[in-house]
């Protein structure tokens, strides 16, 4: 059952008018909309009760009206239909409701989810829901379920209930047969439903009962759709018994139905493989409705036009059916289109550039309208050269291209933007540049990164395939100035944050050192003494590199005999602000043996 959290992620509530919610709306100005309603029957017991309840305490619960503009009534209802309709019946002045402005996707999707909610919908109303809300996901099993909160084999299982006919839909919300009876009549022809219900219910049949019954039903073995080599010597094959009678039995039939339902059922599953290969995307007719895909066609009554039709066949919604009908099982029907909204737009344009080709004779016709000649050859265009192709503003294109051939097309751009990118230095260091700093900006100090973004030009947010118009725009510049950046970005690869104080496995730390041995630099050059390193000492580390340099030495020789040796007495603080702050000594020259590379580089110990 789907959760209110889901419920409210789908029905756009922010869109509440708060003067109008709870309000109480006359029923003359309401009209209702069997289209958004999933309640496609009713119980009639249930329907009864429900009246009396009303009768005797109105309608509590508010129903959800949205406002219809140029229509005949003001507001039309989204859900609440049965409480509605019976407060016609009884002649109810007015009702209350909550208004919102909702499109009539959003409105199906509230109806749907409100009812599902309530937890009473009937297995048809369900159906019916599962098919709405399946055509608003142009066949999207996988966001339907998500929407609906249910299974994929419960949202199959309620689409097969949807081809139910009249007869066996109105008996199951009666009660008058079992959902396991709807089940086993749905796969059938109408006709065959009505006449086997009627028997159903004339008989008192058990879904048990029903089942075997149609077992029991023999298939004719040479009409059989799969490979029937071992069918022929089979102890259910009818033919076997014609010696008991001495006379013809007519046609060989199988009376094992459940051994030929199985054969029938691993044939479709081949079948489904090999369409799957040749066309991507593939459906059974029991998992889709019956309008919910469309045979797709570059003329006629479902023409979208030449260009339009190479493009569709390239979508991801185009595909195949495998039949399950009987007689035809197996049977692979292909170039379907299983998204029938974006069919209808296509199909209303082409129909457009026709009457726009008909009304102008004259104009230079499309690539579609090519289609208009018998001949397949395009009319003469005989109106002036500069005159609009129709359909020019409306290129044919696929909704979504299929992944595999999104897989080849961008296997053609990678090969045409590597030569692009070999062919240019500034490419190359564009991308350089924009991959360094993608690598280590949340590891840099948020000062250098700022001053870092600034000069190089970088939008805060950089992320995916976003780099690439950035990278774009900087191989625009000289390749001396991208050069001067990339020696800037580079620099700044040592100063990432490294918190695992293994330092010397760090990146930053690693580059440094390897990159100090390359260059042939000592430390020794560029020691300094600082606050910082003397604070990062103990006091007795302190005193040695004072003693070890000839700090203490200098200092005697300056201050006095033993005077280092009475300031050593004090504390840290108070040492390190006297060594910083005595400038007879130079600590040029002098470098720590923490300080030294054979320290950290596996040459040396500390």
């Amino acid at each position: 059952m789907t959760n209110l959290s889901l419920a409210t992620t789908n029905v756009p509530h922010t869109q509440i008018d708060p003067a109008l919610s709870g309000q109480r709306v006359a029923c003359n100005l309401i009209r209702r909309n069997p289209k958004n309603d999933p309640r496609k029957g009713r119980n009639k017991a249930r329907y009864a009760q429900m009246k009396e309840s009303i009768r005797a305490e109105g309608v509590i619960q508010p129903i959800l009206l949205r406002p219809i503009l140029n229509a005949d009534y003001p507001y039309e209802v989204v859900y609440g239909n049965t409480r509605f309709d019976i407060s016609v019946d009884l002649d109810i002045s007015d009702i209350p409701a909550i208004i919102r402005e909702m499109t009539d996707v959003e409105a199906r999707r509230a109806a749907t989810i409100e009812n599902i909610q309530r937890a009473d919908l009937t297995p048809i109303e369900e159906s019916y829901a599962a098919v709405t809300e399946l055509a608003d996901q142009n066949n999207d099993h996988e966001e339907a379920c998500r929407t609906l909160g249910w299974s994929r084999s419960k949202l199959d299982a309620r689409i097969l209930l949807s081809k139910c006919c009249d007869d066996v839909a109105e008996a199951l919300v009666q009660g008058d047969i079992k959902l396991g009876h709807a089940e086993l009549l749905a796969p059938m022809i109408h006709d065959d439903q009505r006449l086997i219900c009627a028997r159903i219910v004339e008989r008192k049949m058990t879904v048990a009962a029903t089942r075997e019954r149609l077992i029991q039903l023999s298939g004719v073995i040479a009409n059989a759709p799969f490979d029937t080599t071992a069918c022929q010597g089979c102890e259910h094959n009818s033919s076997q018994f014609g010696d008991l009678f001495g006379t013809s039995l007519g046609e060989a039939k199988c009376q094992n139905r459940t051994c030929w339902e199985e054969k029938t059922s691993s044939l479709i599953k081949v079948k489904l493989i090999e369409a799957e290969q040749e066309y991507g995307i593939v459906h059974t007719d029991l998992t889709l409705p019956d309008n919910g895909y469309v045979l797709l066609e570059d003329k006629g009554p479902n023409g979208v036009g030449i260009n339009q039709f190479t493009a569709c066949t390239a979508c991801k919604s185009y595909g195949a059916v495998v039949s399950t009908k009987p007689g035809n099982e197996g049977h692979i029907i292909g170039g379907h289109c299983f998204n029938t909204s974006c069919h209808n737009v296509h199909k209303t344009a082409y129909k457009a550039l026709i009457a726009s080709a008909t009304a102008e004779p004259a104009a230079n016709q499309s690539d579609n309208a090519q289609s208009l000649s018998p001949t397949g050859k395009a009319p003469a265009a005989t109106g002036p050269k500069s005159a609009t192709k129709p359909g020019a503003n409306s290129p044919a294109k696929p909704q979504e291209v299929k992944k595999a051939i999104k897989r080849e097309a961008f296997t053609l751009f990678s090969q045409m933007g590597s030569q692009a990118i070999q062919a240019n230095p500034s490419y190359s260091l564009a991308i350089a540049i924009v991959s360094m700093y993608l690598d280590m900006r949340s590891d840099l100090p948020s000062e250098l990164l700022t001053r870092l973004q600034k000069a190089l030009g970088l939008p805060n947010g950089l992320f995916g395939h976003d780099r690439a118009s950035t990278e774009a725009a900087l191989a625009q510049k000289p390749a001396e100035e991208l050069q001067g950046y990339l020696s800037q970005l580079a620099a700044c690869t040592v100063f990432r944050r490294d918190g695992s104080d293994q330092f010397q496995k760090s990146i930053p730390g690693a580059q440094s050192i390897a990159f100090i041995k390359a260059a042939g630099m000592d430390p020794v050059d560029h020691f300094q003494m600082t606050e910082s390193y003397l604070k990062s000492l103990t006091k007795a580390g302190v005193v040695a590199d004072c003693k070890a340099s000839g700090f203490e030495a200098k200092y005697d020789e300056v201050k006095g005999a033993k005077e280092f040796a009475k300031l050593v007495m004090g504390k840290s603080d108070e040492i390190i602000k006297a060594v910083l702050a005595f400038e007879e000594f130079s600590w040029k020259g002098y470098l720590p043996e923490t300080m030294k590379i054979s320290a950290y580089d596996g040459s040396g110990t500390v």
